[in-house]
């Protein structure tokens, strides 16, 4: 080696041109592996520390906690809104036929004795489950695609029900009425 491919570096050691040596001074400290690691342990367990304990915990008082997600997963299959369960059609009564179909009733009024039953007919002529909810008279009936359900409806007292397909998104989309018991 001659002396113009060698120099002399801080440390005072010879060194060949382009080779880097050990400098004089405290050892160079920077993130290591184990520090990154550590970093990134932190993080998962922040992140499940929030995710996690209101899982376990539970929810809090007034909260509707996981409700909402079972509530919405029953409308979907046909749950709905839990007015009550259609009566038996009684022999002889009136009927009073409600078509839906595309997100409508026809027709939008029915009109029904006040203190005598009548049987509703829902005709489900759509690809969608619907149902004829009356929630002030605690009435639902229910009809699957394609099929005729019948069930009695008493209405007890003159006066306007409103009445709705209770199935999520189909009232709000238009499926409403009104039932008018003179």
């Amino acid at each position: 080696m001659t002396q113009a491919d060698a120099f002399t570096g801080p440390s005072g050691l010879d060194r060949p041109r382009g080779v880097r040596g050990e400098e004089a001074g405290p050892p160079r400290v920077g993130p290591t592996m184990s520090t990154r690691r550590l970093g990134l342990l932190f993080i998962v367990v922040g992140v499940i520390g929030l995710i996690g304990v209101p899982l376990v915990v539970g929810p809090g008082p007034g909260s509707p906690g996981l409700d909402w997600m079972a509530s919405m997963h029953e409308g979907m299959i046909g749950g709905g809104l839990r007015a009550g369960r259609a009566q038996a059609p009684v022999p002889g009564a009136p009927e009073i036929e409600v078509a839906s179909r595309d997100f409508s009733f026809s027709p939008t009024e029915l009109a029904v004795p006040a203190g005598s039953a009548v049987n509703v007919v829902l005709v489900n002529d759509g690809d969608l489950l619907h149902d004829v909810t009356i929630p002030a008279l605690g009435f639902r009936v229910e009809a699957p695609p394609g099929s005729r359900v019948s069930a009695s409806l008493t209405v007890v007292s003159p006066g306007r029900y409103q009445f709705i397909c209770s199935v999520p998104g189909h009232r709000e989309a238009g499926m409403e009425g009104v039932v008018i018991a003179t």
